[in-house]
């Protein structure tokens, strides 16, 4: 089994336990109304990349109604269809997804960690395409000072991560206006929280 996988099955394995605690470290209200403050425009289009179990979801379609989620996990996604039934939830891969057009948000709080640098180069690359003019584009990965692949096995399974430098982003992003590209400490780990503009 590879370990793109292997990550896959432990969050379909532990689907439940997974999105209870993801409930229990709450929504990213602030960080979410930052963006939408950003782009200031009524009802915009909106995707979610690693939505999960619609901890976030239910948050963002409070300010929108032109939301998509898109999770790899099938058994969160199902989680997710029925805590939010009235938004839009699809089971994708992002490294094959079709983005949608004429986007003005993308949100990828804590997701983009399971792809390599090369996928997230493509991603990317597929955002600047999808997102209108002024889009932005909100990030969270997980911190190191150079790039590195860790797995790591905890009550849940196995799950492999890749670790992101700002020097990565700054690369990687290149084409975008990086408004913020920082470390933070968040409940003693080291996290990378991006905002970008097409």
């Amino acid at each position: 089994m590879n370990k793109k996988t292997q990550t896959i099955n432990t969050y379909n394995n532990s689907a439940t336990a997974l999105a209870e605690k993801f409930n229990s470290l709450g929504a990213r209200i602030s960080d979410i109304e930052a963006v939408f403050e950003l782009v200031a425009k009524e009802n915009p289009k909106v995707l979610e990349i690693g939505c999960g179990n619609r901890r976030d979801a239910e948050e963002i379609v409070k300010r929108t109604n032109d939301y998509l989620g898109i999770d790899i996990s099938e058994k969160l996604i199902e989680l997710a269809k029925q805590k939010v039934p009235h938004a839009q939830f699809e089971v994708a891969d992002i490294t094959t997804f079709e983005f949608p057009k004429n986007l003005d948000i993308v949100f990828a709080f804590a997701s983009l960690i399971h792809i390599t640098k090369e996928e997230f180069a493509h991603v990317i690359e597929k955002m600047l395409e999808a997102l209108n003019s002024s889009g932005v584009v909100r990030i969270s990965l997980k911190y190191s000072s150079t790039y590195q692949e860790v797995t790591e096995k905890s009550e849940f399974g196995i799950r492999t991560y890749y670790h992101y430098s700002q020097a990565d982003i700054e690369e990687l992003a290149a084409d975008f206006t990086v408004l913020q590209n920082e470390v933070h400490s968040i409940r003693g780990a080291q996290w990378l929280e991006v905002v970008l503009r097409k």
